[in-house]
């Protein structure tokens, strides 16, 4: 997959990478900053094309893959950018050495959340609390976790996939319904990756004023919940009723950090997830 990728030269990897981008809502070059897409004239991934060409890094970042996906059921394509982006070194990290989530990883509440991740005992009696501490750039308490080096990817995957399915479910019900289970059903593969890495930068948010302008409520707090409130609110508007894909459609949320990181993520999954699709129709039927 990764010699694939490389192989593609310069101009093929941006190509389809803002073919996919458009699909997003996303400009051509992506977004600047932390989330930005290109890097140098080459897409940001190229590193991790690297790695996934070389056997050496290879094989940890599978065996690490392949863990995560015998405990969680996930988009491994975002669980895999999303640990790039989180943490690198956590591709390729091996062995039962304890690290600390929050010193490496930035999983800061990862000692309180643990219980709601789904993973079995035979993980979870391998991660012990870490002395609680202050972030010291929001001043929050954070309780993190010492867990195996080679937990770190199956934890952000495991994250992942709880943010989507007990936070984002629960805000969808209360913000659509009845018309919750029947908005995913018809939403786009796109957009249901940008609202799973949303949710999983942003697991919650301020309730939306319509009364306000939308640019004094852009901000940290603007989160996965917000935006939902925001997108029924516009739909009301228009006489019709919000959809999930309104997130990849509506321009109003372009200047959100937290829309640049989540669509940028969600454009990485895609754009590994196509190379997967070639690799494999290489492969001997």
């Amino acid at each position: 997959m990764g010699v694939i990728g490389l192989d593609m030269g310069r101009e093929g990897r941006a190509i389809l990478m803002n073919r996919i981008g458009a699909i997003l809502g996303m400009p051509v070059g992506g977004w600047h900053g932390q989330a930005k897409l290109f890097e140098d004239g080459d897409i940001r991934l190229r590193w991790l094309l690297r790695r996934f060409a070389v056997a050496r890094q290879a094989a940890p970042i599978a065996d690490n893959v392949a863990r995560a996906a015998r405990y969680v059921h996930v988009d491994l394509a975002l669980a895999l950018v999303s640990a790039a982006r989180e943490y690198d070194q956590s591709l390729t990290a091996s062995g039962r050495a304890a690290i600390d989530t929050y010193d490496q990883g930035g999983l800061d509440f990862l000692e309180k959340q643990k219980a709601e991740l789904g993973l079995p005992r035979s993980v979870l009696r391998h991660w012990q609390p870490a002395p609680p501490r202050i972030n010291d750039e929001t001043h929050n308490r954070v309780y993190s976790e010492f867990i195996p080096a080679h937990d770190q990817l199956l934890a952000y995957a495991a994250q992942l996939a709880a943010s989507f399915s007990r936070n984002f479910q629960r805000s969808l019900r209360a913000e659509f319904g009845d018309r919750a289970d029947g908005a995913i059903v018809v939403a786009s593969r796109g957009s249901l990756l940008v609202w799973r890495a949303y949710t999983f930068l942003a697991p919650g948010g301020n309730p939306y004023d319509p009364n306000k302008p939308l640019s004094a409520q852009l901000g940290q707090h603007f989160g996965h919940r917000t935006a939902l409130q925001y997108f029924v609110q516009i739909a009301a508007r228009a006489g019709r009723d919000a959809s999930l894909d309104d997130i990849v459609t509506d321009r109003g949320l372009d200047h959100l950090e937290w829309i640049h990181s989540a669509k940028t993520r969600a454009a990485e999954a895609l754009f590994i997830e196509r190379l997967l699709r070639r690799a494999r129709d290489l492969l001997p039927r």
